[in-house]
């Protein structure tokens, strides 16, 4: 469900969902700032993998949440955070646009 056409013909597309139900006693700020930082290392992960296979990806922000949310059945305390795609060099070097 990203906005990019590129998305559809990635080989993998990760959703990272933070569940904030887990996270007891502490701020909806300090919430967010750990399910950022969290993710971001994980997506890090995935950029070296991909690196050293040849493959491509992509950290995307620009994703249709409530949509995928719907789809995944996530839990109201459940918030995607970024979604990544993976995947062949020429299948998602595309410039993203708003088109779709």
């Amino acid at each position: 469900m990203g906005v990019q056409r590129f998305t559809g013909k990635a080989a993998v597309n990760f959703v990272y969902v933070a569940d904030y139900s887990k996270m007891i006693a502490i701020s909806k700020d300090t919430k967010d700032f750990y399910s950022t930082a969290d993710t971001g290392f994980i997506s890090q992960n995935v950029y070296l993998f991909c690196a050293s296979e040849g493959l491509a990806t992509v950290v995307l922000g620009w994703i249709k949440r409530d949509k995928m949310s719907e789809i995944l059945k996530l839990k109201k305390d459940q918030h995607i955070i970024l979604s990544q795609s993976v995947g062949y060099p020429a299948d998602i070097q595309e410039i993203p646009t708003m088109e779709e």
